[in-house]
């Protein structure tokens, strides 16, 4: 797995998911959730949420940041170096690995899924 959880400031978050977006947009060209040749994953999402300043009491209010969570699930580990390859090749790569340096604060490379309802 891939996992990275991002802490952006509310004025920054328009940036971050364009960045966002041109890389689900590359994930749906090299990737697939059917084996059908391309780099087969069990599941990509990208969640978002604003951040409580006490989770167990939202009526506390916000912090003014949105949370962001990427996942990326493999079929086989293979399938890491695959993606790894082919987005080294990416156009959009430094952009991106730039957004998950400045705003990252959970980053999971090549993980390995210890509890599934799948």
């Amino acid at each position: 797995t891939f996992n990275w959880g991002l802490v952006v400031p509310a004025d920054k978050a328009e940036e971050v998911e364009k960045v966002l977006s041109m890389h689900e947009g590359w994930m749906r060209e090299n990737h697939s959730l059917d084996a059908d040749g391309k780099i087969h994953l069990v599941d990509y999402y990208v969640a978002k949420a604003d951040e409580q300043n006490n989770i167990a009491d939202p009526s506390q209010g916000t912090t003014g940041n949105i949370l962001y969570l990427i996942n990326e699930t493999y079929v086989l580990p293979e399938g890491i170096d695959q993606h790894m390859e082919q987005g080294m090749k990416w156009e959009g790569f430094e952009q991106f690995v730039g957004t998950l340096q400045k705003y990252g604060k959970v980053l999971i490379g090549g993980g390995t899924v210890i509890q599934s309802m799948q």
